[in-house]
């Protein structure tokens, strides 16, 4: 009898002193794998599980394998994936309101993007929520330019080009369009197709994107005029999030912060590396006036009539919350 009631002892310890299971985050991510962004993921993946005690680990499925945006925001719905990092375009197309970000012209200085991601994008968290997901941390990557065939430096020269936008990018098409652009629909992967058969003769994009597909090559007079921020972010879903004890979230969002803080840094160093081959290529970089640059402003400003309003991507009060919010650091 002691014998036995030794035994149970001895089991019941080991299973309380035993760790809980492990969880295990499939996270899907669109950088290449051995990638410098893919390999700060993995050292965050490291940190997560040395956080949680071994209680987190960390699957990263790299290079888009899990798919584009909206596939791996499918498969989070499904539970196929747990966690992904989303451009801006996934973002919007959980929170439609978060594009007033990215509207073309809105914001006009890393300073004002810097505000605006620590005062003004916390304010959509619980509309995440409410989908399902939660944004553990925004990330930016530089800023979009148009690239041209032509010195296009005013908004009527560029108006003469064609002018490549994304084709799932609807509502940033429509914005354009509004502003009497003459816009092409084109996936990412026939642009430099598109450019070379002059299907299109203008395109926009940050720099190490230009520069590493070389699309600036077939357009290469850039508008040295910032036209969006290129934003992403980190998304988990709710479900998940849900399952990690608490009393690691802390933790594990700071670790997650440190990585946005070293995509950025990455980016900036390869956006400026672009610029440097590009330069050495063949690159135009046309600069504007003040009189070009008001003209440009007052031109993008001017066409958010077809995406904000009743029924619309952008509610009116949250367009005219975040110009009084941006107005404000002016």
């Amino acid at each position: 009898m002691m014998k036995k009631v030794g035994f149970l002892l001895l089991v019941f310890t080991i299973a309380f002193a035993a760790p809980l299971s492990a969880l295990t985050i499939k996270l899907g991510s669109p950088f290449p794998e051995g990638s410098a962004w893919d390999t700060t993921l993995k050292r965050m993946a490291a940190e997560w599980k040395n956080i949680s005690g071994g209680q987190v680990r960390m699957r990263i499925y790299p290079g888009g394998v899990a798919g584009d945006d909206r596939d791996m925001i499918r498969k989070m719905r499904f539970g196929q994936l747990d966690a992904a990092v989303l451009t801006t375009f996934g973002l919007k197309t959980i929170v439609p309101n978060t594009f007033v970000m990215t509207l073309p012209g809105i914001l006009q200085s890393e300073e004002e993007l810097d505000r605006v991601l620590a005062d003004f994008a916390p304010l959509f968290d619980d509309d995440f929520v409410r989908e399902g997901f939660r944004v553990l941390t925004w990330s930016k990557s530089g800023w979009a330019y148009f690239y041209a065939k032509k010195p296009s430096v005013t908004t009527d020269q560029m108006r003469t080009e064609k002018l490549a936008v994304t084709s799932t990018d609807e509502e940033l098409a429509a914005n354009f369009k509004a502003l009497r652009f003459n816009v092409v629909p084109t996936s990412m992967n026939e642009l430099m197709v598109s450019l070379q058969s002059g299907m299109v003769s203008a395109f926009y994009a940050p720099p190490m994107a230009a520069a590493s597909y070389q699309w600036f090559s077939q357009a290469p007079y850039m508008i040295d005029l910032p036209l969006a921020p290129v934003l992403g972010g980190f998304v988990i879903s709710e479900r998940t999030w849900q399952r990690i004890p608490e009393n690691f979230h802390a933790e594990l969002k700071a670790a997650i912060e440190d990585v946005a803080r070293d995509f950025y840094l990455e980016s900036e160093r390869l956006n400026q590396e672009a610029l440097d081959v590009m330069n050495r290529n063949g690159l135009h970089r046309e600069s504007l006036t003040e009189a070009q640059k008001k003209e440009w402003f007052d031109t993008l400003t001017g066409g958010y009539s077809l995406v904000v309003g009743d029924g619309k991507w952008i509610d009116d009060d949250v367009y005219e919350d975040f110009m009084f919010h941006v107005n404000g650091l002016r």
